[in-house]
């Protein structure tokens, strides 16, 4: 059953990195794993896990390298119980992370992001959103097909579900704010912020769309 209780400003954070900002101290078993990956994702891997800490440090009050954080790669991140729940979404030029109180998902796409809209359409998304989306001529097709890929990842970051799988099971509700996948009978809150060049959601179970969340950027 879908909760109702209300989020607060203090229940939740985000962030925006540009990948040009300094990288910062992570753990040796992080420096080890990120040995094993490819020089770009080497350093995007590096680049996230030493701004959650940095970050989650001035919320929990603990030094960073001592941030109960579980994040190999490849897997979504974890923070050990009591700590809070972690979402994290990178574009080309930009690294969102989100810190809540609840399970929460997030994700961000740049507002000009060039995709095939009504491939995309036809392959992923549901019957009702096909029947609704179907009439739009070719750029609000696209800017409604961006804005709902992603409201459908920040599902699945919270569902740490599989984008190839997942992604045609979660159909969004504009009239109330949700998004619902009926294969695991699922509703959840699903917010959507248009901040400067990007696309950024947000999916929770309580609802926190009567609050506009603060965003940092680094």
């Amino acid at each position: 059953m879908t909760k109702t209780n209300s989020l607060h400003t203090e229940d939740l954070y985000l962030w925006l990195i540009s990948p040009k900002a300094d990288l910062k101290p992570i753990t040796k078993k992080e420096i080890d794993w990120s040995k094993n990956l490819s020089e770009a994702r080497s350093f995007q891997y590096r680049h996230s896990r030493g701004y959650v800490r940095k970050i989650l440090s001035g919320i929990i009050n603990i030094p960073p390298l001592e941030i109960p954080l579980n994040a190999p790669p490849g897997y979504p991140p974890s923070l050990a119980k009591g700590f809070g729940y972690l979402s994290i979404s990178h574009c080309q030029d930009n690294l969102l992370i989100g810190w809540c109180k609840e399970n929460i998902g997030v994700d961000i796409e740049r507002t000009d992001r060039s995709i095939n809209a009504r491939s995309i359409l036809n392959r992923f998304y549901s019957k009702t959103e096909k029947e609704f989306l179907m009439n739009f001529d070719d750029k609000d097709l696209k800017d409604y097909i961006l804005q709902y890929w992603v409201r459908k990842e920040a599902a699945i970051k919270w569902q740490k579900g599989s984008i190839f799988y997942d992604l045609p099971r979660w159909a969004v509700i504009d009239k109330y704010n949700k998004i619902t996948n009926q294969s695991i009978k699922c509703s959840l809150f699903s917010f959507l912020l248009h901040h400067k060049n990007w696309y950024i959601s947000l999916a929770c179970n309580n609802n926190f769309n009567n609050i506009k969340p603060n965003i940092y950027e680094i």
